[in-house]
């Protein structure tokens, strides 16, 4: 068998973007060079600290095609419907370039541009990266690109050849990792942000003894917006106005919560089943998980600490099991 990535690189690339961006609480988020929504759409699902939800996601690409396939797989699924979110979701789509001025309306706490500065020419960089971080200068930017040093794990590209090749016909470059490096460092350093750097898919399984450790096969750069620049040594072009290519809104459960007593009867009814596999001697024990993965409980409650508050406010019901665990409640016959 064929050395192979496990999860696939594509799955690891857009988990990691997505911890990020969970890990800087970002609420929106901007994608230059969204092609066909890939990563937008793996961001519709629910965020790691329900305190900052994602509530608003635009992309931008130049190719029509590429943004109806995007359109498509960002429209909401029939379970969207049957089971609406708890936090508002609107989605836009723009038909245009993201080396241009910015458009009018569209920013956000995060720009991605992931797997996109590589199919730009190397004299175009530079102004793929004023548009981002000069001209939508968000708080957050992740831009991704392929590592040119782990193609030595590819036979068929015969790295380091006369007759090398890119890993894309598109590709017009691939950076080593002390490119892509010197790159971030100047950007960060012109734009007034800081920079971190990650690789991402270290390594291969099923991969032979010849295996190369050189990084990630793709590299990460992380900028966050230094607080205290007063500005940063790139011009900011003037907004543009632009329609969009395609707008979106997700269902959202709207109805008023539940009246006190038939809340109570229906997170006890629940707390019930989610204990009947950890009855103990006849008590009704349950971790506040158990009730925060039940889309009624998080409809009814909204936020985890607003359902905490209540059954620590109901310990004539909900008594809680101090067993040294996580957070678990009794339930009081």
């Amino acid at each position: 068998m064929a050395p192979y990535f496990s999860p696939p690189m594509w799955e690891q690339r857009r988990i990691c973007i997505a911890q990020t961006l969970y890990a800087h609480k970002v609420q929106s988020v901007l994608e230059v060079g969204c092609g066909e929504g890939n990563v937008l759409a793996f961001l519709t699902g629910p965020t790691a600290d329900d305190e900052y939800p994602i509530t608003e996601l635009v992309g931008i690409d130049i190719d029509a095609d590429a943004l109806e396939r995007a359109q498509a797989a960002l429209e909401p699924a029939p379970h969207d419907h049957r089971d609406p979110r708890v936090d508002e979701l609107r989605v836009r789509l723009f038909l245009g370039d993201g080396m241009g001025p910015p458009i009018e309306g569209v920013g956000g706490d995060a720009v991605v541009c992931s797997e996109v500065i590589e199919h730009v020419q190397l004299a175009q960089v530079v102004a793929l990266t004023d548009a981002i971080l000069s001209g939508y200068r968000p708080r957050v930017a992740i831009f991704t690109t392929p590592n040119a040093e782990f193609n030595v794990n590819f036979p068929d590209l015969g790295y380091g050849t006369q007759q090398a090749r890119l890993r894309d016909e598109d590709h017009k470059f691939e950076w080593t990792r002390a490119e892509f490096e010197q790159w971030a460092r100047n950007s960060a350093r012109d734009h007034g942000y800081s920079v971190e750097l990650r690789g991402i898919g270290l390594s291969m399984r099923n991969a032979d003894a010849g295996f190369v450790a050189c990084g990630g096969c793709t590299q990460m750069a992380l900028f966050v917006r230094d607080a205290s620049a007063v500005h940063c040594s790139r011009a900011r072009s003037k907004p543009v106005q632009l329609a969009p290519f395609a707008s979106i809104e997700y269902p959202v459960y709207s109805k008023p919560r539940l009246p006190e007593k038939q809340l109570r009867d229906l997170v006890v009814e629940l707390a019930q089943l989610a204990a009947d596999e950890s009855e103990d001697g006849g008590v009704c024990v349950f971790s506040e998980d158990d009730l925060w993965a039940v889309l009624d409980v998080k409809h009814q409650f909204r936020r985890r600490r607003v359902l905490r508050a209540w059954l620590d406010g109901n310990p004539e019901t909900f008594a809680v099991a101090d067993d040294g665990g996580p957070r678990r409640y009794r339930l009081q016959r």
